[in-house]
């Protein structure tokens, strides 16, 4: 093991201390560029702040639709289409203090809207619209395969192949003894249906799979990684693992070997065979490529010392290199236990390509951002500097659109930053944010803040 040294950062101020970066289970793995100048910010509604939950924001060429929880906790999806004033829509379905009951959504192929959410180890909720891209006309589904399996549902995905059939994937169970599903839509009858033989991953009732992806690659491939978990405690996530495929149907490993669904530990790729307790969670682990379109896996786990450090590993050859990133002498993040998690004191995002040389890693650091420059021959940090994970812009327009909120001191709000999804038709940016406490382990808090404003950010890109 090295001698470790301090690190220390050099360039920009870092982003202010209450700033989190909350990512959609849809955002891709490699981050958008930064934006140039904010056009403008519009106030979309006021939204539930009493525990972290996700909203989500998604651009279909002139279309755009927002899915979240309004102030009484009710899911509502807000759509426009250019210039046009926002419409707006509630459903009947209404959120508890469970912060893994995200919402999401997506558009088919011929324009029909697919809401799904408000979910965790729960009976489907899912909504369709009757008319193309009309949110006022979005009815209940009381099934979309089969019923049976459809009881205790999490994390659902919306996601598009590369013929742009929609697929929504979930897990079937709970945690630590679950079952990876995907179902594949057909417009042309308006009904789902299994998109593989068997289900996708069997935990065979020891463990589940907590996923990051798939994300189509710039090789034209899905990629998809995973850690394992053995039970709802968080510290028992482990085993680092990769999977590819050109169709989201037939999976292979890195090497080319085709991989017999479901997925079970004894039969996947291994990248790094990080044991429970070993410092590894579930939602830090992020994929990117380099400049040899070669998939890179950035994630934490503990070192030789008991530390907490950031690691990437990339395919090489037959198998996985793994290069330590950081040294920090004496920074260690113990977790365990049930539910949602407070503020995460470290998060990684995915690797990205920097120039002909380096790649960049950017990591929260308790109340830093910090951008890992990284030799891409040899995965060596290079150096370390300060950076922000959104535009500066958005900080100072949410203080000023939540000030009444934020009088009163006696929350612990944070500010939450989003990416949406998609692509505008301008080739703009576009950002959510809103303020929120954090999460309380999926238990109430003991009172209820005022409702936050929910604000839709602007950016010219280049």
């Amino acid at each position: 093991m090295f001698a470790k040294r301090s690190l220390k950062p050099v360039g920009l101020a870092v982003m202010m201390a209450t700033t989190t970066l909350s990512c959609s289970a849809s955002t891709p793995a490699q981050e958008s560029p930064q934006p140039n100048a904010l056009i403008k910010s519009i106030a979309l509604d006021n939204v539930w702040s009493g525990h972290r939950v996700k909203p989500y924001l998604l651009t279909r060429g002139k279309h755009q639709f927002v899915a979240y929880f309004d102030a009484n906790r009710q899911m509502t999806v807000a759509h426009r289409e250019g210039a046009n004033p926002w419409r707006y829509y509630k459903v009947d379905s209404w959120l508890g203090w469970d912060s893994h009951n995200y919402v999401t959504l997506e558009v088919d192929k011929e324009g029909y809207i697919h809401l799904i959410g408000n979910m965790h180890a729960d009976p489907l909720e899912y909504f369709r619209s009757s008319e193309p891209y009309q949110v006022r006309s979005l009815q209940r589904v009381e099934v979309m395969v089969d019923k049976s399996v459809e009881k205790r549902m999490t994390y659902p995905i919306f996601l598009l192949n590369k013929n742009n059939d929609l697929i929504v994937k979930y897990r079937d169970g709970g945690s630590g003894n679950g079952n990876e599903i995907y179902n594949i839509y057909d417009t042309s009858t308006q009904t789902w249906r299994r998109l593989h033989t068997n289900q996708f991953l069997d935990g065979q009732g020891l463990m589940s799979g907590y996923f990051e992806g798939p994300v189509l690659g710039p090789d034209g491939n899905f990629h998809l990684i995973w850690v394992w978990r053995n039970t709802p405690s968080a510290d028992s996530n482990h085993s680092l693992s990769y999977a590819t495929s050109p169709d989201l149907v037939s999976w292979f490993d890195s090497n080319g070997n085709t991989l017999e669904l479901p997925l079970t530990l004894d039969k996947v790729e291994i990248v790094d065979p990080v044991p429970p307790k070993g410092g590894m969670i579930n939602g830090n682990v992020k994929i990117g490529f380099d400049q040899q379109q070669r998939p890179v896996i950035s994630y934490h786990k503990y070192d030789e010392d008991g530390d907490t450090e950031i690691f990437v590993a990339r395919k090489e050859g037959k198998g996985w290199k793994t290069s330590q990133l950081s040294e920090w002498d004496g920074f260690r993040w113990e977790f365990g236990g049930h539910g949602s998690l407070g503020r995460f004191p470290v998060r990684p995002s995915a690797p990205v390509v920097l120039d002909d040389k380096n790649l960049g890693v950017t990591v929260r650091k308790d109340d830093s951002i910090l951008q890992f420059v990284v030799d891409s021959e040899t995965l060596a940090t290079v150096r370390v500097e300060n950076t922000s994970l959104y535009p500066a812009e958005i900080d100072a327009v949410s203080r000023k659109s939540n000030q009444k909120m934020l009088q009163d001191t006696a929350y612990p709000f944070e500010l939450h930053v989003q990416a949406g999804s998609g692509q505008a038709s301008s080739g703009n940016q576009f950002y959510l944010s809103w303020f929120s406490q954090p999460g309380n382990r999926d238990r109430a808090h003991t009172s209820i803040s005022l409702p936050g404003v929910l604000l839709v950010h602007e950016f010219a890109q280049q």
